[in-house]
C-alpha cells in the first residue's frame, strides 16, 4: 500500500495547491498513526472543498508506473479528488483485510455520491479485494450511472473477481445505459459464449424496437 500512496501522492502533488497537499498529507500522517474512522469520514466529505478542481494530468511514464504496481490500473480516468479519497482510504490499512473491508463497507453505504464514485474507483488498488466483492457487486447493481461506471469502467476489479454471471450481467448493463465496451477492462480476455448469447438476444430486441446500438457491440459479437 506504501507505494501506492506514494505514487498518488507523488502525482498530486504536481497537481495541487501547497496547502492543499499540506492538508492531504496531515490527513493521511493522522490515519497512520491510528484509524480514526470518524476523522476519515469528516476528511472524505471535506476533501472536494479543500482540494478544489485542479487539472490532474498523467504523463504516460506515471501511467506505466501505475500498471506496474497494478495491471489495469487507470489512474488517468481519476480526479484529483478521488486519488485524493482514494489515498486516504488506503492510509487506514494497517495489515488487517477485515477490518479494512468493514471500514470501507461500512463508509460506503452512507457515502456521498462523489465519495462513493472515489471509493469504488479505488477497488482497482485496495487491499482486501475479496472481502470487497458484495460492496462492489453493489455498485454494479446501481441506477446511478456515475456510481455504475466507478466500476464497470476502466477499473481492472470485475475482470479479477467477479464471477461469469456477474461479469455477463456488467457487460450487458454496460451496454443497456450506453456506457462504452472499450472501457471495460478485460472484456475480451474474459468473452464467452454465454454473454455473446445474451448480447445476440439483446441487439434483437434492439432491432425490432428501431433504437440503434454502438457499432463496437455488434463487432464484439461477430469477433472470430
Amino acid at each position: 500500500m506504501e507505494a501506492t500512496i506514494a505514487l498518488l501522492r507523488l502525482w498530486l502533488a504536481r497537481a495541487l495547491a501547497t496547502d492543499a497537499m499540506q492538508w492531504l498529507d496531515g490527513e493521511i500522517a493522522r490515519q497512520r498513526v491510528g484509524v480514526d474512522e470518524r476523522r476519515l469520514g469528516i476528511a472524505l466529505g471535506l476533501a472536494g472543498r479543500k482540494l478544489g478542481r485542479q487539472e490532474f494530468t498523467l504523463a504516460i511514464s506515471d501511467i506505466a508506473a501505475a500498471q506496474q504496481l497494478r495491471p489495469g490500473w487507470q489512474p488517468q480516468m481519476w480526479s484529483a479528488v478521488e486519488a485524493a479519497r482514494v489515498a486516504l482510504w488506503l492510509a487506514t490499512h494497517s495489515g488487517d483485510d477485515a477490518a479494512f473491508a468493514a471500514r470501507v463497507d461500512k463508509l460506503a453505504a452512507t457515502a456521498e455520491v462523489t465519495e462513493l464514485v472515489a471509493c469504488l474507483k479505488g477497488f482497482a488498488v485496495f487491499p482486501a479485494a475479496a472481502a470487497l466483492y458484495e460492496r462492489a457487486r453493489e455498485g454494479a447493481r446501481s441506477s446511478i450511472g456515475t456510481v455504475f461506471e466507478a466500476i464497470a469502467c476502466a477499473n481492472p476489479y470485475p475482470f479479477d473477481y467477479f464471477d461469469q454471471p456477474a461479469w455477463n450481467q456488467l457487460v450487458v448493463k454496460c451496454v443497456f445505459v450506453g456506457a462504452s465496451l472499450e472501457t471495460i477492462v478485460g472484456l475480451h480476455a474474459r468473452r464467452n459464449l454465454e454473454l455473446v448469447q445474451m448480447l445476440r438476444d439483446f441487439v434483437a430486441e434492439r432491432d425490432a424496437a428501431g433504437r440503434p446500438l454502438p457499432d463496437a457491440v455488434r463487432a464484439y459479437i461477430h469477433q472470430h
